[in-house]
């Protein structure tokens, strides 16, 4: 994959999570900068980031479109590929076709039917880095609150890219454990790509996620990201608060602590952690190396994807989920 220069086809981008939208940010600004770029993301989206808007007028996107995920019904597979097409229809004012390429983030959402009903190959991004290996932890997650949605998307190969569309899978190769040596894989790198922006465009990125806010001043000597395991199905709030409960009293003992909450995690870590700064802005981790005046040393976790695009700023300490003791 090579970037474009001059006048190219237009390029859909589809994307779900703060690490997606963070992702193909980025992707279409080293890969497609001069193409006409549009932009699909989750009706939902609307929660974490009201000014989803400013990604056309921050000149990320060319459109930005929202696809109404809420309005369709879990039902079999017909009921909710027909629901797709009709809301791709309403929504987007192109034929899927007009699209020289179609890069799809979150596969296993259902917008990913409508790609495969009518035969558009698509480059297949993992969820976050390192999942590509994780397809059965993801199904799972999925599956606990939605176990129809997570059986269409296992049966189209929509959590590991073995989808026949999916002609192109686009991973970060450092984080996985699986053979990715193929031709069909690309690896890519939020924190290199992060590091080669332009600073002015940077900084614009900087601006969408983190406003106008000044940099963050912390006495901290360690990160600590959080991830939202009861939100995925993986195990209970109060399971989860068990977890971070042993953690405090067990390797992060003593240490004075920056906590970056996930943008999904619900958790109240303040009773945790009463003497840690609590950030809960949703932004990527990713951006962390870029809002301290003076950053942490270490980040800690649990065993969160968001520290796999953060090794050439921190030191990591993953610390396992197996500190959870029912």
């Amino acid at each position: 994959m090579t970037p474009t220069s001059g006048s190219a086809p237009m390029v859909l981008y589809h994307a779900i999570s703060t690490y997606q939208l963070l992702e193909v940010m980025l992707h279409r600004q080293i890969y497609h900068p001069n193409a006409k770029a549009v932009l699909l993301l989750p009706d939902f989206i609307k929660e974490k980031y009201p000014h989803y808007r400013r990604l056309k007028t921050g000149r990320f996107f060319n459109e930005v479109y929202l696809f109404p995920y809420l309005q369709i019904p879990h039902r079999e597979e017909s009921s909710v590929a027909l629901a797709v097409n009709r809301s791709y229809r309403r929504v987007v004012p192109y034929e899927i076709e007009e699209f020289g390429r179609v890069y799809v983030a979150g596969a296993h959402f259902y917008f990913s039917l409508y790609l495969i009903n009518k035969g558009i190959p698509f480059t297949f991004f993992e969820d976050a880095a390192g999942c590509l290996s994780r397809g059965g932890e993801l199904y799972r997650a999925l599956a606990a609150k939605y176990p129809l949605h997570a059986q269409i998307a296992l049966r189209h190969g929509l959590f590991d890219g073995t989808n026949p569309l999916a002609r192109r899978v686009v991973c970060l190769k450092s984080a996985q454990s699986i053979d990715v040596s193929a031709p069909k894989f690309q690896n890519f790198s939020v924190e290199e790509a992060l590091l080669a922006l332009p600073s002015p465009v940077r900084r614009r990125l900087l601006r969408f996620f983190w406003g106008l806010r000044p940099k963050i001043r912390t006495n901290a000597q360690g990160i600590l990201l959080t991830q939202h395991l009861a939100n995925l199905g993986v195990m209970s709030l109060g399971e989860q608060k068990k977890l971070y409960e042993n953690l405090r009293d067990g390797p992060l003992k003593g240490v004075p602590l920056f906590i970056k909450v996930h943008p999904d995690d619900t958790l109240d870590y303040r009773d945790i952690f009463p003497q840690a700064q609590i950030m809960r802005r949703p932004f990527p981790a990713e951006l962390l190396p870029y809002l301290f005046y003076r950053r942490p040393r270490v980040i800690y976790t649990a065993d969160s994807t968001g520290c796999e695009n953060l090794k050439k700023h921190f030191m990591i300490e993953k610390l396992g989920r197996d500190l959870y003791v029912p």
